[in-house]
């Protein structure tokens, strides 16, 4: 397993909110698959939806045999949050990483830390990986990684937005990578933004569940109810209804100067634990933000990429050799992911890519399909004399990115946001501290633009302001895009 940090560190997986969605704890596989259709606004792959929906409580069984501490609602299998105190940053999430990792330890599974994928090669001696240690800085040296098979799990791109709640090395390089690999991918145009954070000066910005929302009223500072002013009337909002939420909040906030509460006022520990909610939860919302005596100050942020590589049931691109799963695959959620699908997806495609890239690998050389170290692979490029700094070109990259390919789009501005995104990547050659990761951060962002800009309507998580309305007639289906003969060809599939 080959990652920038530590195993399982640096992740969405850990600072996810807990919760995996799936047919438990009394809901039916109709009724998950059902919930999943109507969040993607009807371009979901329905065959990755039902896979979903059908392993989903096997894969919930396998995390419960391994130890993960958990607790069941209807619909949803939860982590529970470690004991303690939680830290600055809470790792609500933490024990999903820890029981992973033991488990991996358990298989002795060999872990290359600190290390930037540059390229994915698939080729008659299997796919190859060229690599960067030590952070993929400038002065790193390359190294090549020969395998029978690579399954492509480095998550999305909600770290190229300036407004993220994802770690801050989640910047979309698993989608240029699928994409220079030669795998098609899809729906890149769909960012998931994620409503209430809690944005109060001084703290932490911490993701209120929907469920916890549920039990709270959003509310402008003239006290007027978001999701009645909005006509929002999906249950839990913040779980079936987060495009059109968070699209409510940047029209009060960015546009009419407004500011946007959570009001759990008076809300008691009893009627907290009666909904079924962590009572660690209760007590760090009230000993850290003091939650349940006044409004709470809630914005959104960029959340999840809902796009990515097109695979198969089995997490196959359409590349030999190479899988994807998690974020860095697309086509599960459609225009919009409900909320604890991100999980659920992360174990029951993972297993499945996993085992088929096992396959795969066994029946190639058995040489090859045990992976090989080989030499290094091109010398780095030679550096330019006049450096950038990586950090300020990537703080560049996410505020382009927020004000030009963010909640609200427009064709102007994604114009704008384009010219600007490819300086950007023309300048990361010179990031002498990260060169490798800024570059294929680029080229995702361009691919967001790009795709946002060709569809004229708007459909979940895609909001064009120059044109409002979903578009049946010409948009119900998923663009796609490939490199074919150095150029990207772009195509449109209507939904069946």
């Amino acid at each position: 397993v080959i990652g920038k940090e530590a195993p399982g560190r640096g992740t969405a997986t850990e600072r996810a909110g807990g919760a995996f969605a799936g047919a438990w704890g009394g809901l039916s596989e109709e009724e998950q698959i059902e919930r999943t259709l109507l969040s993607g606004r009807g371009i979901n792959r329905l065959d990755l939806v039902r896979v979903l929906a059908a392993d989903g409580p096997d894969r919930f069984r396998d995390l419960i045999d391994w130890g993960m501490p958990h607790r069941t609602t209807r619909g949803a299998l939860h982590v529970l949050a470690p004991d303690g105190e939680l830290g600055e940053t809470p790792m609500w999430s933490i024990e999903i990483v820890r029981c992973l990792a033991a488990k991996a330890g358990e298989l002795g599974i060999t872990f290359i830390d600190d290390t930037v994928v540059a390229e994915i090669r698939a080729g008659e001696d299997g796919v190859r990986l060229t690599a960067h240690v030590n952070g993929g800085g400038g002065g790193a040296e390359p190294v090549q990684l020969l395998g029978g098979a690579v399954v492509l799990a480095a998550g999305g791109a909600g770290g190229i937005y300036l407004h993220n709640d994802n770690p801050p090395r989640m910047t979309g390089n698993a989608h240029a990578l699928a994409l220079d690999a030669g795998a098609e991918l899809q729906d890149m145009e769909f960012m998931q933004f994620y409503p209430m954070i809690l944005a109060e000066a001084g703290k932490p910005r911490l993701l209120i569940a929907p469920d916890e929302a549920n039990l709270g009223r959003i509310h402008n500072r003239q006290g007027e109810d978001i999701l009645d002013k909005y006509g929002i009337t999906e249950r839990p909002a913040a779980r079936l209804a987060r495009d059109s939420l968070s699209q409510a909040m940047f029209q009060e906030m960015e546009l009419d100067g407004n500011e946007i509460f959570i009001d759990l006022s008076g809300l008691t520990r009893e009627a907290w634990l009666q909904h079924n909610l962590a009572e660690t939860r209760f007590d760090f919302l009230q000993r850290r933000y003091d939650a349940f005596a006044r409004p709470l100050l809630v914005a959104p942020v960029a959340h999840f990429s809902v796009g990515g590589a097109r695979i198969d049931e089995n997490g196959a691109t359409s590349v030999a050799g190479l899988y994807a799963a998690g974020e860095a695959a697309g086509g599960l959620h459609g225009a919009n992911r409900m909320g604890g699908n991100s999980l659920a997806e992360t174990v029951v495609f993972g297993h499945r890519a996993g085992r088929a890239a096992a396959t795969y690998a066994a029946g190639r050389d058995q040489g090859r399909a045990q992976g090989q170290t080989l030499d290094g692979g091109a010398p780095p490029a030679p550096m330019d004399d006049a450096r950038v700094d990586g950090d300020q070109l990537l703080q560049d990259l996410r505020a382009v990115m927020w004000r030009h390919a963010g909640i609200r789009r427009d064709a102007e501005g994604l114009a704008i946001g384009l010219g600007r995104v490819r300086e950007i990547g023309a300048e990361a050659a010179k990031a002498g501290d990260r060169p490798v990761e800024l570059g294929l951060a680029a080229q995702t962002a361009e691919l967001i633009i790009e795709a946002a800009s060709r569809r004229q309507e708007s459909r979940g998580v895609h909001f064009r302001a120059d044109f409002p309305e979903i578009d049946d007639a010409n948009w119900l289906g998923n663009l796609k895009v490939a490199r074919r003969a150095g150029r990207l060809d772009w195509r449109f599939d209507a939904v069946d």
